[in-house]
């Protein structure tokens, strides 16, 4: 039997060949998909550092205009262009940057940016927006990317308002000190001008007080006496120069070991409710930290905080009235305060953003105008009582401009004099600061128990006018001739000198002097008395005339006080370094 005839072996056939073909097709699939993500890849890579090159563009614009900031946004706007430009954007085709300036304030915008452009005053933050096309070259047609930065920088302005050292006798400011502080300071008048210009940072005061923030500095209470010990702290530690450092150290040595009072404590950073020694404004406190302040004009503030409220003072060295003796309380009713922040005003609130005070105070003044002989009497010694308060004055920032060099930067500030009313008479029996001030009881000008009483009858109130604001303009740099500025419509001389010529003539009327002899007891003629005492005190006022307004005025500025008169103490212009806040 004939075998079979085998059939030949089809290899086109084979399942191994199918599965070989399915295999192929399978790694063909695999190799395009990885081709197409690789290339996907590459567009993909390619837009990431695209962005990223246009972010650091962008970042680059924002930090260069905030440098420059002013408050029409020009030279903001032509910087962070000029600073693109030079990173490589150009204005091509499908490219655009936008530039604008506004306010970065977490307090009153909306996260997340806390920019806003409307009612933006002061301007202290650029957004830089810059667009770019970026071609895809496997993945489908261009796409826009876009690049958001905003950065900041606060120009910060430092001030007082009536404080000065340029008339100060160095016996009355240790007598003014030693009452309000309880110490024992025998200081020289060059060492507290020495001391008042120095000047130390905020960030010095922080190190000195081991904290990191200045809301911590700010929240933190002291006393005078701890308080003088940061300020040498600081002092020792400040990278601002000080030609007379060792001085101005050991000045604040002595000051420290002279026995401060630690009766009271206050925070350093002023509040609506509490008395501070700063009134910090500003959108961002840690912007503080490269301010300045000098610690002299922080000394005497934290001297009157410490007394704000209580009765009146006796400053032992009293007033320097040419030969006459003369007796002198302080009341500090509502202590000065120094300024540090932004220029301009609040929109919400439409008040200035930064302002200073003077302090508001009372002076009781017992003037000796040495003895009279009297017919019927003899010698006595006879007096005039004055008080005198003085309500506060204001200053206020208007605008910082910040240019490429400290000597073209500058600072505007406004200020409006304190007023004041000046009476002869004596002083209320409660001395109490809650106590309105009057000016209703008569002057004794001379008493001697069980033999004479002589009263003035006209207790004459002098009130300083209000007149219109003053606006100084500073340099940048500390230590200047500028730094301190006044102007003056209506000096406080001639309000006491018409205060005191009008009781002059007021006395010599008939009936204005009230002469009580014994008690009432003895009648006797009072017509030469009378004509002895008008005779008297004529002279005698012009002597007082002459001499009050030189010793007066001094320890007004002493306290931050002046009356008819704004002098502004220019402390620092901080320009701000600018940082990406978004």
């Amino acid at each position: 039997m004939q075998a079979a005839r085998r059939r030949p072996f089809d290899r086109s056939r084979s399942p191994r060949r199918d599965r070989q073909r399915g295999s192929a097709a399978i790694v063909v699939a695999i190799f395009l998909s990885l081709a197409v993500a690789v290339l996907g890849a590459l567009d993909v890579g390619n837009a990431f550092f695209a962005r990223r090159s246009l972010q650091r563009i962008a970042d680059l614009a924002a930090l260069a205009g905030a440098q420059t900031m002013d408050d029409e946004c020009s030279a903001p706007t032509a910087t962070a262009r000029a600073s693109a430009a030079a990173n490589g954007f150009s204005a091509a085709a499908g490219q655009s940057l936008t530039v604008v300036c506004g306010r970065w304030d977490t307090a009153t915008n909306t996260a997340p940016s806390y920019f806003a452009s409307a009612n933006a005053s002061p301007l202290n933050a650029v957004q830089v927006r810059a667009v770019r096309t970026v071609p895809y070259f496997f993945l489908g047609p261009s796409r826009q990317i876009a690049a958001t930065a905003t950065a900041q920088a606060t120009n910060l302005g430092a001030f007082t308002i009536g404080t000065t050292l340029a008339q100060l006798q160095g016996g009355l400011i240790n007598g003014l000190l030693n009452g309000l502080l309880g110490a024992n300071l025998d200081l020289s008048l060059a060492s507290y001008q020495s001391l008042a210009g120095a000047r130390i940072k905020v960030g010095d005061l922080m190190a000195a007080l081991g904290v990191d923030t200045v809301d911590a500095l700010l929240a933190t209470q002291l006393d005078a006496a701890q308080l003088a010990n940061l300020m040498l702290s600081a002092l020792s530690r400040t990278s601002v120069a000080d030609a007379n450092l060792q001085t101005d150290l050991a000045t604040l040595q002595a000051i420290v070991a002279s026995g401060l009072s630690t009766s009271v404590r206050f925070p350093l950073g002023a509040t609506d409710t509490a008395p501070g020694l700063l009134s910090v404004d500003l959108a961002h406190t840690q912007s503080a930290v490269g301010a300045t302040i000098s610690p002299f004009d922080a000394l005497v503030v934290a001297a009157e905080i410490a007394k704000a409220g209580q009765a009146p003072t006796d400053i032992a060295a009293g007033l320097a009235l040419g030969t006459l003796q003369t007796t002198l309380k302080v009341q500090i009713l509502q202590p000065p305060v120094l300024a540090l922040g932004e220029a301009g005003m609040n929109p919400a609130t439409q008040t200035w953003r930064t302002q200073a005070r003077t302090a508001q105070v009372r002076l009781y003044l017992n003037i000796g105008l040495g003895p009279v002989m009297l017919p019927f009497v003899g010698a006595v010694g006879a007096n005039l009582p004055l008080s005198l308060e003085v309500a506060p004055g204001q200053a206020w920032l208007e605008a910082a401009h910040c240019a490429t060099s400290a000597a073209a930067s500058n600072s505007t500030i406004g200020a409006t004099p304190g007023l004041a009313n000046v009476c002869i008479g004596d002083a209320p029996t409660n001395l109490s600061a809650s106590q309105p001030f009057s000016c209703t009881r008569p002057a004794t000008l001379i008493q001697v128990s069980n033999l004479i009483v002589v009263k003035a009858n006209a207790a004459l109130p002098a009130v300083v006018p209000a007149q219109d604001s003053a606006t100084f303009e500073f340099d940048g740099i500390a230590g200047n001739a500028d730094d301190y500025q006044s102007a003056s419509s209506n000096a406080v001389g001639s309000v006491l000198a018409n205060a005191l010529s009008g009781l002059s003539a007021t006395l010599a009327e008939p009936g204005a002097l009230s002469v009580t002899l014994l008690g009432g007891a003895l009648g006797l003629p009072l017509g030469p008395v009378v004509s002895a005492l008008v005779a008297f005190l004529a002279p005698a006022l012009t002597l007082v005339t002459e001499d009050l307004d030189a010793a007066l005025v001094p320890l007004l500025q002493l306290l931050g006080v002046q009356v008819g008169v704004a002098t502004i103490h220019d402390l620092s212009l901080t320009c701000g370094v600018s940082k990406l806040v978004y």
